[in-house]
């Protein structure tokens, strides 16, 4: 494992890194490597938080599964149910929607596949810019979205009587123990988070990072760099607002899959690939995606291209890996760990 994690780092120069390996219900592997910060010399620790970004929709489609156990709210009740100050022309648009990515809204960030910023700077600003744009036929095509899981934060809020994050805490985490998860944007003071890092290439003037004539990401020539990414909404909360370290989600992951967060099925419903309306199925199923590696089917999760958690529930294992490196790819190591455990049981 040392030796897989060491290559991995060298080959795309990650800072740090945290990793562990969950197998029938155990938490078998737990270490992390590098530094937390460079400039200071802070080397990674198991209490290192990393910025999770976008593996905060999980939390969130988890507590909406909670609701739906509930019989509080129902995956194909219209969001404007309980938000009933949504533009009419958002009537068709249900929690399901929001949850595999396939509502149609417009979205509420500037995304140029590595640069996000916010479309507005105040929640009233936003919706009234939301307003006037087109909705897309609702399940007819997956587009990743952000404003979706804006409307299902506001959806916990509304139906539980509590802020967003008060009722991840206080239903999901705390009954759990956990303690190793923290709200937050890059503008707000975290301690005990890593320094976040790029693999790419910042602009001339060092306001963005670079895209090519293809629009894609250009990796950087010249060394990793601080990654200055400033995003401060409060709406972007329920899509990537949790910094977190290897043990808090060491503890999330195991007790996820072994249904003592929702029910097993419900989770299942949150893995199964999304049908759309012409019959295909995109990368999502609500929240979570799918694959495969050496024939099993593999569960992900992940965020700012920094971090990636894979589960084989066939196999009834997880691997975790976080990062404080944009572009470090995290998804290969994860493969490469889980190859390590599969060929160790054959």
């Amino acid at each position: 494992m040392d030796a897989v994690v060491a290559k991995d780092m060298a080959a795309r120069h990650t800072p740090g890194a945290s990793v562990a390996v969950i197998k029938d219900g155990k938490v078998v592997f737990e270490k992390s490597y590098g530094l937390a910060s460079v400039e200071l010399n802070v080397p990674a620790t198991n209490a290192t938080l990393y910025p999770l970004a976008s593996t905060t929709k999980e939390f969130t489609a988890v507590a909406i599964m909670t609701l739906v156990e509930q019989g509080k709210i129902a995956l194909d009740d219209p969001v404007r149910k309980y938000l009933p100050e949504l533009p009419a022309s958002w009537l068709p648009v249900t929690i399901r929607h929001c949850l595999s990515h396939t509502s149609g809204l417009p979205d509420n960030v500037v995304n140029d596949t590595v640069n996000v910023l916010p479309l507005a700077g105040t929640r009233a600003e936003l919706m009234t810019l939301l307003a006037r744009k087109p909705v897309k036929a609702p399940g007819a095509s997956m587009t990743y979205n952000q404003t979706g899981y804006m409307l299902l934060g506001d959806i916990i809020a509304r139906v539980s009587g509590m802020p967003y994050e008060k009722y991840i805490d206080d239903r999901l985490l705390k009954p759990l123990g956990i303690t190793g998860l923290r709200w937050g944007d890059t503008w707000t003071l975290v301690p005990g988070r890593a320094s976040l890092y790029t693999a790419l290439q910042p602009t001339a003037d060092h306001s963005k990072l670079q895209l090519d004539a293809n629009s894609a990401p250009v990796l950087s020539t010249d060394g990793i760099h601080p990654f200055g990414s400033k995003i401060a909404t409060e709406w972007l909360l329920p899509a990537a607002g949790l910094s977190g370290n290897i043990e808090a989600m060491s503890t999330w992951e195991n007790a996820l899959w072994n249904g003592r967060i929702i029910k097993p099925e419900s989770l299942a419903l949150m893995a199964k690939p999304y049908v759309m309306t012409d019959g295909k199925t995109g990368d999502f199923g609500l929240a979570l995606m799918h694959d495969s590696q050496q024939g099993h089917v593999t569960i992900h999760t992940g965020g700012g291209a920094a971090v990636w958690i894979t589960t084989i529930p066939d196999r009834h294992l997880t691997v975790i890996v976080l990062t404080n490196l944009q572009a470090s790819q995290p998804y290969k190591l994860v493969a490469s760990i889980l190859d390590v455990y599969l060929g160790s049981q054959h």
